[in-house]
């Protein structure tokens, strides 16, 4: 059995503890050498992963603007709605005999969305109505006599006779003077709008064709009109 001396103790403890140290930093060292094999190998399978992305080498793939989509389904669910020509336009037209003879006041009643709209003027034209004991053109009125002035002149061949109406109200030759002045006054406005005046022939019937028969307020409305009606 070795005794140790105290010196001889120290130097032995001693060398215990720096192999304990050396041990300890080549354990630090090992695993700092492992984590680096690991940062490695996920490194390259990594790249090898990259490398395998096919390029594409054709054009890229044409893509609508999200705006353009919008509008497509916008257009595709909400539809305009037609005009008011077009609703009535499907409609036969009256044949201008038919609307010369006398009629009910059932039958007015019943096609008076029609004659607020045509009265008797040769489709698609449109009448033109007046304000009672006047011959100034309406606002409302206006469009509809751009609408046919676009018509005349995409048309050169046609020609109007532009017939007067008055409701029976007055005497008969105030208002032969008063459709008269109503049928010059819808002249000048296509005139001023392109139309040739030659192409435009005036004529006043008064009271004498009301359109109808009725004796009141919504007859007299529908009487105070300019047809615009095509002759050959």
């Amino acid at each position: 059995m070795k005794i140790f001396t105290k010196r001889q103790k120290g130097s032995f403890l001693f060398g215990m503890k720096d192999r304990k140290q050396i041990s300890h930093m080549e354990l630090q060292e090992s695993v700092s050498y492992g984590k680096y094999i690991v940062f490695l190998l996920c490194l390259f399978f990594f790249l090898s992963g990259c490398g395998k992305k096919e390029i594409p080498t054709g054009p890229p793939p044409t893509q609508t603007p999200p705006q353009e989509t919008f509008e497509k389904k916008v257009s595709q669910k909400v539809q305009p709605a037609p005009s008011e020509g077009a609703v009535v336009s499907e409609v036969p037209p009256f044949a201008e005999e038919e609307l010369l003879q006398p009629k009910s006041e059932t039958w007015v009643e019943e096609h008076r969305q029609r004659l607020l709209i045509y009265g008797r003027s040769t489709l698609p034209l449109k009448a033109i109505f007046f304000d009672f004991d006047s011959y100034s053109i309406r606002d409302d009125m206006k469009p509809r006599l751009k609408e046919a002035a676009r018509y005349l002149l995409n048309h050169p061949e046609i020609r109007l006779e532009l017939q007067g109406n008055c409701d029976e109200r007055g005497s008969s030759e105030y208002n032969l003077a008063l459709g008269e002045k109503r049928a010059l006054a819808v002249k000048r406005y296509l005139v001023n709008l392109g139309v040739e005046p030659e192409r435009l022939e005036t004529v006043s019937f008064g009271e004498e064709r009301p359109l109808d028969p009725g004796h009141n307020e919504k007859a007299w409305a529908l009487n105070r009109r300019v047809d615009l009606v095509i002759i050959k």
